[in-house]
């Protein structure tokens, strides 16, 4: 029953991790955001702190991808789960004994921010080395399950602890989280990488080697770009819902909880359907074509705010369905992005395309939110729709292109 629901034992391991340190992520994300909001109330800080969580990563994401190749992928995740789980437990202390400051929150969010660099990428570089290629999507769905399980009950939980119990316990549990992970994961077995690369190597030319493996393959290109600007409209939705939720009835907290909630629920359920599917329904040009069903829900986002202004119940409807888009689209990605990889390329394939989704974010954040200033929500979402429709139609022409020339070549 356990291989054929996770695939084998590896997998189970690393999946069991991943569920317990992300939701233990969530339980620490929700109380830093209240501790910071209580000890400073300032907006300023809060951003400062938002990017201290991210930039150091998005800087040296570029050269964790040559460790990743080069190094043992293995002690990789085990370590930066380590370090993830010390620095929490420190804060946890310095909680405890009641001299936690600012700085220390700070230093500890760029410290993991950088073994997250090198965690995130080693993950998805590992997966194909440990299931077998059939089962790939299988795989990325039960991880995207993950994420999935973790947006809707991390935050929920994590806040009712928060009150219950304050924030030492908090921390705490996220620091155990990251350690229990690392105990899994000391129990998987990864196949060594091959490394086709001499070790004299400079750094700089594992670099300049990743980049042109990547320009050389259209395919990779062409769904990194695509990961790109994808996140950059899902940025556009994230920052739209708690004014799409102020303008609906009832408390808007209250509405924004539960529309985030549903686009939870419909990534778990469109994770979950392909997961049942597998193998068998996999195509890599559905990538695109659940794209394009997001830009439809978007538009019908803003049908439904040119029709009824108060009534709830459509908006949670749509964004059960474009959680569902989200998911496939993530599994889609990834999947194609592994099945056309070589191992030894695969740390800096992953890094250069998280970095690319993380950057795209907090663009959309900035773009978006500066936008809704001067426009509605249902403008909007009408030019998001509309663009997310046009350019999925475009990248599949485009990948279908490389398709045909790929055919071409092997009949010659």
């Amino acid at each position: 029953m356990l291989h054929k629901l996770f695939l084998n034992k590896n997998f189970f391991l690393l999946w069991t991790g991943q569920m317990v340190s992300q939701i233990g992520d969530k339980f620490y994300g929700i109380a830093l955001a209240w501790w910071i909001l209580q000890e400073t109330n300032s907006p300023i800080i809060m951003g400062f702190f938002m990017a201290a969580s991210v930039l150091p990563g998005l800087a040296f994401g570029v050269f964790a991808g040559v460790f990743i190749d080069r190094w043992n992928r293995k002690m990789l995740i085990i370590a930066s789960d380590i370090l993830r789980g010390i620095c929490v437990i420190v804060i946890t202390f310095l909680s405890v004994i009641d001299i936690l400051a600012l700085w220390h929150i700070f230093t500890a969010a760029i410290l993991i921010s950088l073994a997250s660099a090198f965690f995130d990428p080693t993950i998805k570089a590992v997966i194909p080395q440990i299931v077998e290629q059939e089962q790939l999507p299988r795989a990325n769905a039960l991880s995207e399950m993950v994420d999935a399980a973790s947006i809707i009950i991390g935050p929920v939980l994590g806040a009712a602890f928060v009150g219950l119990f304050g924030f030492t316990l908090v921390f705490l549990i996220n620091g155990l989280s990251y350690l229990i992970s690392a105990f899994f994961e000391g129990f998987i077995t990864i196949p060594p990488q091959v490394d086709s690369s001499p070790g004299t190597n400079t750094l700089r030319h594992e670099i300049a080697t990743g980049i042109k493996y990547l320009l050389s393959r259209r395919k990779l290109v062409i769904t990194i770009g695509v990961i790109g600007i994808a996140h950059l409209f899902v940025g556009a939705l994230i920052v739209s819902l708690p004014f799409l939720a102020k303008e609906l009835s009832g408390d808007s907290i209250q509405t924004l909880g539960n529309l985030e909630m549903m686009m939870g629920f419909g990534m778990l359920l469109g994770a979950l359907s392909i997961h049942l599917r597998g193998k068998s329904d996999f195509k890599d040009k559905n990538l695109f074509v659940f794209i394009a069903a997001m830009g439809v829900f978007y538009l019908s986002i803003a049908i439904t705010r040119s029709i009824t202004s108060t009534f709830v119940i459509p908006y949670m409807l749509l964004l059960l369905l474009i959680g569902a888009a989200i998911a496939n689209a993530s599994v889609y990605w990834q999947s194609i992005l592994q099945l056309n990889t070589s191992s030894d390329m695969a740390g800096r394939v992953f890094s250069i395309s998280s970095m690319v989704g993380n950057i795209s974010l907090p663009i959309s954040y900035g773009l978006f939110g500066i936008l809704l200033k001067y426009t509605s929500i249902l403008r909007l979402m009408l030019f998001s729709g509309s663009a997310l429709i046009f350019i999925s139609m475009i990248f599949m022409y485009l990948y279908s292109d490389v398709d045909k020339q790929n055919q071409k070549d092997f009949l010659m």
